[in-house]
């Protein structure tokens, strides 16, 4: 918190808009009463709350919806094996928590008997007139009330992610809410099974209809087709195949049979004829098959056998020798007298097989065209069949379907398109009222509440008093000017000390002189009149202020400096960058000095001007004060007016890309005239060191000169000690 001074007693009050926590926990104790009454009160009224409200009990069930049709007798159906949708799931739920069903569970279950659900107490004054026959009772009313508190205490709910209803009811009785809760699931299973039975008994009636009618259509389909049979010839033999296709078929197959033996007559023909002319008729297959000819050669053999064994000893010419071949001759001429004779039979069956093969063509060509006709006809005919058997076909699907629906007249048979997962069972306790959870609930919420009121007007209440105090109003942060915000706090303090009585002129001075002075005088009042003076107590005031401002893209840049050589600003500076680093605010501070050095000191690290003349990095040139978190920059080996033109023009560069890293640059520049001038245009505030009153000339010179630089925004800080440190805290690298 911000430390003020007034009239030598320090405040304890929160300052500049912060809360003292210590201070807030002394008034919440205070207030303890105001706290701890409300929440008792709250958890008493809890108490009885829970103690008194009748407990009500919750019974679920939990129905799976799905499709049960391929239970059924009979073919198992595409459509059997789909599975309900979530639109499906929700039509379901509407129809459980229906008022046709409600109405029905109510009568099951004698529902308007019961007290918890009877309409008949009704109001007080109801009652009365009822009972003085003013009001008239209304069983219907009375049955449509009871079916309403039946519905209110009922509650359908699909469950997420699946094909399951879940089923609730609250009652004040636990075997009440168990018995609705079920008798909602027998209903529901009921209205399944009985929409089922209905819609089975309605395609038992139209399929009776449908095939009485279909039964007499294929019976007249089937007669037309008998009817133009016959009327067209074409009669069905064996292998379903008409008369005129049969005979058509069995004069192709002897045509082929008679053409086959003609061939095979005249082949056998020309070839004896051909071994007959080669002298060789024997050796024909056919020839040699005949026992004529096997007869014949056989004594062919033994005469040339004879021939041979008579010619060892007789010559060609002997008589014997001659009738022997005389013989030999006549035997091969009745060989081939009886294969010529051969020949010839077998040239009279191929002329035979030629005139039947004829024969065959000319009744082939005969049936062929009647065929053709009778193709013409069977096209009709094949019409008429169709249509008979798409009827038929008909018919025995319509009666397998009837079959099918007859088998499911059985109450029993008939499955509802859903399946009870778990009935509702009796609670063992009551959901409502959860005593030690609503007690608990209530009292916390109770005290949270107190306990806030409590802190609220505590904070609001110390805050009015501070604003009715004698102790000015924090400034506003990020206010412009930045000092300007110490304007009024400033006034406050005791300010500089009166200007020093001007001495009378001595004697010899003229009296132009003496009034010169007194108007040079009076000059330097009036000017140090429009200065703002700090006292060196508020410098830490000052930081604290400074820390507050918001957060900006670019560091502001504080220009310390003295209003005489002999006043250093390292003081000062060291008081704004140890407070403003304390509250964690990123601070650097600069020695825009430099040239510290003396003969026989150690080596100066790199600072400023090397940091200027590219000598030193960021790095090297940036140093962590001991001790805190401030960054320092040391002025360097070299000061700042003996550096060269370009590396004085690098300082902006310099102080830009500080400026992205910190959030505040303080500057400390040498004093008296000339010291702070050339840092002056780089800076958007300054606080001037001063160890005189407000009338001192010195003063008054270095606080214009810092504003004709274009600094509008500085403060001049009154220091006493004369060494411009107003805490004896310095900066290491200062």
């Amino acid at each position: 918190m911000i430390q003020r001074i007034s009239h030598g007693v320090e405040d304890d009050r929160p300052q500049g808009g912060e809360i003292d926590l210590r201070a807030l926990g002394r008034g919440l104790w205070r207030r303890k009463r105001w706290i701890l009454g409300p929440t008792l009160l709250a958890a008493l009224v809890a108490f009885l709350f829970v103690e008194l409200s009748p407990p009500y009990y919750r019974s679920t069930a939990l129905i799976l919806i799905e499709n049960r049709e391929g239970a059924s007798p009979g073919p198992r159906d595409d459509r059997a094996t789909q599975l309900p949708d979530e639109q499906a799931v929700a039509s379901q739920v509407q129809l459980i928590q229906s008022r046709d069903l409600v109405r029905t569970v109510v009568k099951n279950l004698h529902l308007a008997d019961d007290p918890e659900f009877s309409a008949q107490k009704g109001s007080i004054l109801r009652r009365l007139l009822r009972a003085v026959g003013l009001a008239r009772q209304d069983d219907t009313s009375l049955s449509e009330g009871v079916v309403d508190k039946v519905a209110e205490n009922l509650s359908v709910y699909p469950v997420t992610g699946s094909r399951v209803v879940g089923i609730e009811f609250v009652s004040k009785n636990a075997d009440t809410a168990a018995k609705v809760v079920n008798g909602f699931v027998d209903a529901y299973m009921d209205l399944q099974r009985a929409a089922k039975q209905e819609a089975n008994q309605q395609a038992a009636q139209y399929l009776s209809r449908e095939i009485e009618g279909l039964r007499t259509r294929v019976r007249e389909a089937e007669e037309k087709v008998e009817a133009f049979r016959a009327k067209a010839g074409l009669l069905v033999g064996a292998n379903n195949a008409t008369v005129a296709q049969q005979q058509l078929g069995d004069a192709t197959t002897q045509l082929s049979a008679a053409r086959t033996q003609e061939a095979e007559a005249q082949a056998k023909a020309n070839m004896i004829r051909t071994v007959i002319r080669q002298g060789r008729p024997a050796e024909a297959l056919e020839i040699a098959n005949s026992d004529l000819v096997r007869s014949l050669t056989q004594q062919r053999s033994q005469l040339a056998a004879q021939i041979a064994s008579e010619g060892r000893t007789l010559l060609p010419q002997h008589p014997r020798m001659r009738e022997l071949s005389a013989q030999l001759q006549g035997l091969d001429e009745q060989i081939r007298r009886e294969a010529e004779q051969l020949a010839r039979a077998y040239e009279n069956d191929a002329k035979t097989a030629g005139a039947r093969v004829k024969a065959l063509s000319t009744q082939l060509d005969e049936l062929k065209e009647a065929a053709s006709k009778a193709n013409n006809e069977d096209v009709q005919l094949r019409a008429l069949e169709r249509d008979a058997r798409s009827q038929r076909d008909l018919l025995e699907q319509l009666l397998a379907r009837y079959r099918e629906t007859t088998a499911r007249e059985n109450p029993e048979a008939l499955l509802a398109d859903a399946r009870v997962v778990s009935r509702g069972a009796v609670a063992t306790g009551p959901y409502f009222p959860k005593k030690l959870p609503t007690i608990a609930l209530v009292t916390i919420a109770a005290f949270t509440l107190s306990l806030f009121g409590a802190a609220a007007a505590e904070v609001f209440g110390t805050q009015r008093r501070a604003d009715e105090g004698d102790a000015a109003p924090p400034p506003a942060v990020g206010a412009v000017p930045v000092f300007g915000r110490l304007q009024e706090p400033l006034r406050a303090q005791p300010t500089a000390p009166p200007p020093p009585a001007v001495s009378p002129p001595p004697a010899g001075l003229s009296k132009d002189v003496s009034s010169g002075a007194a108007a040079s005088a009076e000059s330097t009042s009036a000017r140090a009149a429009s200065i703002e003076f700090a006292d060196a107590t508020l410098v830490a005031a000052l930081a604290r202020q400074l820390a507050a401002m918001p957060t900006t893209d670019g560091a502001l840049r504080i220009l310390t400096t003295g209003a005489t050589p002999e006043l250093p600003a390292a003081g000062v500076a060291s008081e704004l960058a140890a407070t403003l680093s304390a509250s964690g605010r990123r601070v650097v501070a600069i020695d825009a000095g430099g040239g510290s050095a003396r003969p026989g000191d150690e080596p100066i690290e790199p600072g400023l001007a090397e940091l200027l003349t590219g000598a030193a990095t960021f790095a090297q040139a940036i140093h962590r004060d001991q001790g805190s978190r401030i960054h320092l920059v040391p002025g360097g080996a070299t000061p700042f007016r003996a550096l060269d033109a370009a590396a004085q023009a690098r300082l902006d560069v310099v102080l830009e890309a500080l400026a992205l890293t910190y959030d505040f640059v303080i500057l400390i520049a040498p004093g008296g005239p000339g010291g702070a001038e050339p840092f002056a245009p780089y800076c958007s505030a300054a606080v001037l060191i001063s160890a005189a009153g407000a009338g001192d000339i010195a003063t008054v010179e270095a606080h214009e000169r810092l504003k004709s630089q274009g600094i509008e925004d500085v403060v001049v800080l009154l220091v006493t000690d004369g060494d411009g440190d107003p805490r004896g805290r310095s900066l290491a690298a200062a």
